[in-house]
């Protein structure tokens, strides 16, 4: 892809950064901003704001079905630079469009001293898979990563749980609970005989692996 001329005088945006010290409150936002969104022209630059950019408030349920797409392919990366891969390489491992990663993650992606990095936690909703002890497998949206986390984390204890049949991995999960993003509390499965009934039921049992 061809990318537009960065303004009338510099044809990219390498020439203006060398153009001159870019030591104003200006340049600086500039650059901060064009850190974000390299493809922007500095007129796109000078008139955008950070909220028409970022997609990471928006709630899951108005997301299109390609942006919550996106949003998922956008906490993988998340959760792949929390084990400490770089920015380039979860882009890298998981195919995703770079724009589209800055756009869904917001603030919880920024730069620091030249580095992309990640916050420890966020708040962006993503629809999940859980095993609720009154309605079984259900889909709710989580509202934060400790949620997701925790959900993930509860799929692997099933998983050793129904392997050896054995409940001492389900203990934790015996009063914790989730809250959506509609305030609605949710309660983990954690009797053996309903699992069993819910894993039967499904067609093509899902793997969960762990989000931290």
């Amino acid at each position: 892809m061809t990318l537009k001329r960065f303004s009338k005088d510099y044809k990219n945006y390498g020439d203006w950064l060398k153009a001159q010290p870019r030591t104003s409150e200006y340049a600086k936002r500039v650059v901060r901003f064009h850190e974000k969104f390299p493809t922007l022209s500095l007129n796109d630059l000078r008139n955008t704001r950070l909220k028409d950019h970022n997609l990471s408030t928006v709630s899951w349920k108005v997301l299109k079905a390609q942006q919550k797409r996106d949003r998922k392919l956008s906490l993988e990366v998340l959760r792949t630079m929390r084990k400490g891969i770089s920015f380039s390489k979860a882009i890298e491992k998981t195919g995703a469009n770079k724009k589209n990663i800055i756009s869904n993650l917001g603030k919880y992606l920024y730069k620091s001293k030249g580095k992309w990095r990640v916050t420890a936690s966020d708040r962006i909703e993503s629809e999940m898979m859980f095993y609720d002890r009154d309605k079984g497998l259900i889909s709710i949206v989580a509202t934060r990563s400790k949620d997701r986390s925790l959900i993930a984390e509860y799929f692997n204890a099933v998983n050793q749980a129904l392997r050896s049949n054995d409940t001492k991995f389900l203990k934790k999960f015996e009063n914790a609970t989730v809250i959506d993003a509609e305030g609605n509390e949710h309660y983990f499965v954690t009797d053996l005989e309903r699992l069993y009934e819910i894993q039967d039921a499904q067609e093509e049992p899902e793997f969960f692996e762990l989000y931290v």
